[in-house]
């Protein structure tokens, strides 16, 4: 895959923030399909997309999101990642049952 020069990496980025701060979920998506190009670790890539899903108060797809990313650290190796993550989802099942 051809290198992402630092310059527009950095553009991305700032675009992807200015979208979910306007509530443009799907412009903010679109803006993470074509920056998750240029991500060489698929477990990041599907914890951003959980992290762009709870931006969105979607938490069923975020959930999801978050148990691949999970998934994906622990069979690279990377427990610590993979707990951080396990550890967020049991802080979001707790912050669910309680708002029910």
């Amino acid at each position: 895959m051809k290198p992402v020069s630092p310059e527009k990496y950095s553009v991305a980025w700032f675009k992807l923030a200015e979208c979910v701060a306007r509530g443009e979920q799907e412009r903010a998506f679109g803006v993470y399909r074509l920056l998750s190009h240029s991500f060489e670790d698929k477990a990041f890539a599907q914890q951003l997309a959980g992290d762009l899903y709870l931006a969105f108060q979607d938490s069923k797809n975020a959930v999801q999101k978050y148990e691949d990313a999970a998934y994906l650290y622990k069979q690279s190796g990377r427990l610590s990642e993979a707990a951080a993550v396990y550890d967020h989802l049991y802080l979001m099942n707790l912050s669910i049952k309680d708002e029910l």
